[in-house]
């Protein structure tokens, strides 16, 4: 199994903490999105056996750093030199020898997850999935409709987004597990077509828009309930993931003297989430707006 990272956006709502950065070397806590996000993976070697890092803005800057890091597991790169003038469908494009190759979890860069996101995803037997959270009101983005058996009857883009539906949404979390299989006959001949005919200024999930119209499109979505996950678009998203991320790399104690494993301090209405507590899905703050710009 590998990774694949897409990390070419230039995160121009962060203003100026992305003037001489990429999106991704933000810090929440001390700890860059990056390097926490590569921590996690790393932790699932040796079952996971490389990592791929789609770059582009600032993309020379984010490999120094990420060779400076102390991860065992290879990391290789794709660069991605159209950035300014694409979107993320083109680096996952760039990046379609890789999804042959191996079975793929697929990330954005900008997410803070739990290790638990990624045990939901690891266990789960199905081959292919999405990950989808019940949408809450201030989520944005692209959402799904799901049958009983937890099939994606639709992808829904931001544009196509109805109120009135809103209690049978689900939001994507943008993170995926694709296996080899499903990227051979469905996904890298659908991305292929897809960017020849509609260009390269587009989102990867269009792609499942489409595969998800098929009898048989076998990608199905896992719904995640108390495991904690978080994206970070704006100055906004990142102070608030500031508050309540309470996270220290590799598992060490918390500033408390609590051992934690990535974990999430989310607010509640009484005060604070605390260690051991549980994590109902309408006090997670989930926030996502799609791209990588």
């Amino acid at each position: 199994m590998q990774a694949i990272i897409l990390a070419a956006g230039m995160g121009k709502r962060l203003g100026h903490l992305t003037q001489d950065n990429t999106k991704c070397m933000i810090q929440v806590n001390g700890v860059t999105l990056i390097e926490r996000m590569l921590r996690q993976l790393d932790n699932l070697s040796p079952s996971l056996e490389k990592i791929v890092v789609v770059t582009g803005y600032k993309g020379a800057k984010l490999k120094s750093f990420i060779s400076l890091l102390d991860i065992s597991t290879p990391v290789e790169y794709v660069d991605n030199p159209l950035y300014a003038a694409t979107n993320n469908i083109y680096s996952l494009y760039l990046a379609k020898e890789h999804l042959l190759q191996d079975d793929t979890l697929l990330f954005e860069s900008d997410l803070i997850f739990e290790d638990s996101v990624i045990d939901a995803l690891l266990h789960h037997p199905y081959p292919s999935l999405a990950l989808v959270a019940k949408f809450e009101s201030w989520m944005d983005g692209t959402v799904v409709t799901l049958d009983e058996d937890d099939n994606i009857k639709q992808f829904i883009p931001g544009s196509k987004f109805s109120y009135k539906k809103k209690t049978e949404y689900f939001k994507t979390v943008n993170i995926y597990k694709f296996n080899r299989d499903f990227s051979r006959t469905h996904y890298v001949p659908f991305l292929t077509a897809y960017s020849k005919a509609l260009g390269n200024n587009e989102y990867y999930e269009q792609v499942l828009r489409v595969i998800a119209l098929l009898d048989k499109p076998e990608i199905k979505a896992l719904r995640l309930g108390s495991e904690a996950w978080y994206e970070i678009d704006d100055i906004q998203d990142l102070d608030i993931a500031a508050f309540h991320v309470h996270t220290r790399p590799g598992g060490t104690p918390a500033p408390d003297g609590v051992p934690v494993r990535r974990l999430l301090a989310l607010p509640t209405h009484q005060g604070f989430l605390l260690p051991g507590q549980s994590i109902l899905p309408q006090q997670a703050p989930h926030v996502r707006t799609q791209g990588e710009l």
